[in-house]
């Protein structure tokens, strides 16, 4: 089992949207709010393995079109999140100059990390991919303890780099700079989210146009 553990920490230490959420709720809410988004992260997480392991995924993998729309669905998400934030700085600085860390709830970390990871298909696809090559037939008979071992490697490194990412002292640096930083995540959600939405565009456009000829 310590592949799979290895396989789940390599998969974390990915950039990704999941690991700039996380670590921009960290950064500007603290360890607290930056554990709760990745407490719905590992809720979502779960849904695509038990997805994979009972074969569930294997609709998305055979349906372009429906794997597309979930695609897009959470490219328009990134995309939301990106505009949301710059408008809470723009209206948050009209009204408050000194209050650059605009709060966010419980609820609101928890839907963020959940929803983050639920909408993107490639997660399911990664696992029924990839657990084929890792696993035997015997593991694959025991999948509650190839749901942990992957959860343990991959969390550690999410649990690893919240810590060190929110120490006071890494904290009270950021803070100088919070509002830059949140304006660069807003722009690689919106930036990250478009490139999502270009490509599927350009490639149902594409096989639209060939499909006529």
């Amino acid at each position: 089992m310590l592949d799979i553990i290895l396989l789940g920490f390599a998969l974390a230490a990915t950039p990704g949207p999941d690991f700039l959420l996380m670590t921009q709720n960290t950064l500007s809410q603290g360890r607290r709010l930056g554990f709760i988004t990745l407490l719905g992260n590992r809720f979502s997480l779960l849904i695509h393995i038990s997805f994979a392991l009972l074969g569930l995924s294997l609709i998305l993998q055979q349906s372009a079109f429906l794997f597309t729309t979930i695609r897009l669905l959470g490219a328009c998400y990134l995309i939301y999140l990106g505009i949301k934030k710059i408008i809470q700085l723009l209206c948050g600085r009209k009204h408050d100059h000194e209050d650059t860390a605009l709060q966010i709830t419980k609820t609101q970390a928890i839907r963020m990390g959940f929803l983050s990871n639920f909408l993107n298909p490639k997660v399911s696809l990664f696992f029924l991919s990839i657990f084929p090559q890792f696993t035997s037939t015997d593991q694959l008979h025991d999948p509650a303890l190839l749901i942990m071992c992957f959860l343990l490697g991959n969390s550690a490194w999410y649990v690893g780099t919240l810590l060190l990412v929110g120490t006071k002292r890494i904290r009270k640096i950021v803070v100088r700079f919070q509002t830059y930083l949140d304006i660069v995540f807003s722009f690689v959600f919106l930036i990250y989210g478009s490139k999502i939405v270009w490509e599927d565009g350009l490639r149902k456009l594409t096989c639209t146009s060939f499909g006529k000829h």
